[in-house]
């Protein structure tokens, strides 16, 4: 159950907006998966793979990451099961080194649970006004 009582007592004196990610290439690892379909109305079957973030690699300056906590953020990244995009899925199953040989995706995919992966990370602005900085999974692959 939620406190109520603790979350609405915090002074709004130590809330502050998260920062978001340098753009960069971070290790982390998959901490879960979903079949979700879109929102919109062709209702697109993709699965979506849950990334905690667990480091940031030498192409990200260390001063760049002043005021982020890395092991607060968790990304996710989509991929679409359509006939035309399922080789996208395979081949970042495979890159993680999944045998994929013989074997259907939803056999596979549950495989990618606590894998260690490499993530691509890019910024794009967004909300209301324009002013918020997003991240998105730009490139996922096995470690």
């Amino acid at each position: 159950m939620v406190d109520f009582s603790k979350l609405l007592s915090k002074p709004l004196d130590e809330i502050s907006k998260p920062k978001p990610l340098p753009v960069g290439t971070y290790t982390g690892l998959i901490s879960a998966y979903e079949y979700k379909e879109s929102n919109s109305e062709k209702k697109t079957p993709y699965v979506r793979f849950t990334i905690k973030i667990t480091g940031a690699t030498d192409d990200i300056e260390p001063s760049d990451l002043d005021g982020v906590e890395l092991t607060k953020k968790q990304l996710r990244k989509d991929f679409y099961l359509t006939e035309d995009a399922q080789y996208r899925v395979k081949e970042f199953l495979e890159s993680a080194g999944i045998s994929t040989s013989g074997r259907s995706l939803g056999e596979t995919i549950p495989d990618a649970v606590n894998l260690a992966v490499l993530v691509g990370v890019t910024q794009r602005s967004g909300g209301g006004d324009g002013t918020e900085i997003f991240n998105d999974v730009n490139t996922l692959s096995g470690a």
